[in-house]
């Protein structure tokens, strides 16, 4: 199996389940509130290691009481964290999240350790894109970070895999053609291009250099491009919606796991739409994560006629 680089925040999650989304001024008694590991970082890796990829987590926590737990609960996953730094120079990142009953979420975060990695934290431990195959990265660290990942990942020949998000700062024009595979939400690929379609903007970002595109589409499921034309793949059905938190970087991780596995677009998108609605059915985040023998794989072959053999 391949060994994947993940660069992401690690942060601490305050999730909080709330009858209805607050208007100002309100005072709402919520139906529950739990803490959480999160960030994309933290999450891709859970996601990766659950489906037994191996994955080398980079990051930073803060050395608080939010970092012990962070640290803690990678480690209950069997996360790798020997890559995973602690430092007095800030706090552990912290995201509040409010989560409604029909599970979509609103997320309020504070990056704080986050935003000051610096490109000197990927050189020290540039020898670890010598063993790798893929790299697996959001844009949750300072752009000139990302864009030296990038160029790391071209240097030592790694398959890399991009979620923008989030769109704090908009990346330059000059790291998409170091990415091979893009992977937005339908908001985000309108603020990347400036474009009101989908379409558009998928052909937008193939002009600029990026290999392949593919936009989450939430319970539509996900879109591909091929030959200027995005083809749907649709989601998985779920008995019930109750927490959407995370699902995203679930699917990040599982369709990076299915392009390991076929080298196919179109089964990696049935793979991680598959493999993320077992987490929109479970509160949480990491918790909600299904590991590889938890997963109903026969789905796939369910789905195999039409989709597959159109595409192969």
């Amino acid at each position: 199996m391949a060994t994947v680089i993940v660069i992401g925040a690690i942060n601490l999650d305050c999730l909080v389940y709330t009858p209805h989304f607050p208007n100002k001024g309100d005072n709402i008694r919520v139906k529950d509130m739990k803490c959480s590991l999160g960030g994309r970082g933290a999450n891709q890796a859970v996601a990766l290691t659950n489906l037994k990829v191996a994955a080398l987590l980079m990051g930073k926590v803060g050395n608080d009481f939010a970092g012990d737990y962070a640290l803690s609960i990678l480690k209950k996953y069997k996360v790798n964290t020997e890559y995973v730094l602690k430092s007095s120079s800030g706090k552990t990142g912290l995201c509040s999240i409010l989560v409604s009953p029909d599970g979509e979420n609103t997320i309020m975060g504070f990056p704080a350790i986050n935003r000051t990695v610096e490109p000197d934290f990927l050189m020290r431990f540039e020898y670890l894109f010598e063993i790798a195959q893929w790299l697996a990265i959001s844009l949750e660290y300072p752009l000139d970070v990302v864009e030296l990942a990038l160029k790391l990942a071209r240097k030592y020949g790694l398959k890399t895999v991009l979620d923008p998000s989030p769109l704090i700062e908009l990346p330059k024009q000059n790291i998409w053609n170091m990415v091979d595979y893009v992977i937005p939400n339908k908001k985000e690929i309108g603020i990347l291009t400036d474009e009101e379609e989908m379409l558009q903007g998928a052909i937008v970002l193939k002009n600029w250099g990026v290999g392949e595109v593919i936009v989450k589409q939430g319970s539509q499921g996900c879109s591909f491009l091929h030959q200027d034309n995005l083809i749907n793949v649709p989601a998985f059905p779920v008995k019930a919606v109750l927490d959407t938190t995370g699902a995203g970087d679930l699917f990040d991780a599982a369709f990076l796991y299915g392009l390991i596995q076929s080298n196919s677009v179109a089964k990696a998108a049935q793979i991680g739409n598959l493999v993320a609605s077992y987490a929109v059915q479970k509160p949480g985040t990491c918790e909600s994560f299904p590991e590889r023998r938890e997963i109903d794989w026969e789905w796939l072959e369910r789905r195999k006629k039409g989709l597959f053999n159109q595409q192969d």
